[in-house]
This record gives structure tokens, sequence and C-alpha cells, in this order.
């Protein structure tokens, strides 16, 4: 149960909600971004309680991180299984864009919407 201060206006009570850093929304990137709105469409039980114990941009920002650590690492690890061809830059292209696919499905899978 979430326990919330209330504001008596006129004698009726509202919830004392302030959004926690309004600032650390903007600054979110892709994946951050990518949670909020999963959060926010797919579970808002989550989203309201992360919302009113003042966490969801903390949450969202803590994502943001891990996703891109997670990206960076298996981005890496792909790379150094299939190394790009140096005389081709078409081929080198699709190996990196491959690349970042695979890395992208893995972290949408394990992080944005688990």
């Amino acid at each position: 149960m979430i326990e919330l201060d209330y504001i008596e206006i006129d004698g009726l009570l509202y919830p004392n909600i302030a959004l926690d850093d309004e600032g650390l929304y903007s600054h979110l990137g892709k994946y951050g971004n990518l949670r909020l709105k999963y959060l926010h469409g797919q579970k808002p039980e989550m989203y309201r309680e992360l919302l009113f114990l003042g966490k969801l941009s903390r949450h969202c920002a803590d994502i943001e991180k891990s996703a891109f650590d997670m990206v960076e690492r298996i981005r890496g690890q792909y790379l150094e299984q299939n190394p790009p061809p140096l005389e081709d830059t078409l081929a080198r292209i699709q190996v990196f864009t491959l690349a970042q696919d695979i890395a992208d499905e893995y972290v949408l899978h394990d992080l944005i919407y688990a």
C-alpha cells in the first residue's frame, strides 16, 4: 500500500504529489524513454507506484545506463567474433548495423520490456 500525504483545500483532501527530478526526464536517452513509455502503456500500476514514490526518473535513468552498457558489451563481442572486412565499405556498414540490431534486441527483451 502506498502511503501519501494529503493537503486539505476547501474541505477536500488532495494527494500531495510532486514529480521527481523533472529535469532528468529530458536527459533520458533512447532506452530510458522506451522504458518510460513501456511502463506508462503496459504496466500502469508499476508506473504509478514509481511515480508516487518519486523513483520513476531514477528507475528509467538506471535502465538507460544498464542498457547502454549491455549494448556496448554485446556489440563488442559480436564484432570480435565477426570482424568487419577492411576493404568493402558496404559490407563493413552491414556488419556494424547487424551488431547494433542484435544488441538492441537483447536489451529490449531483457531490460526494457521485462
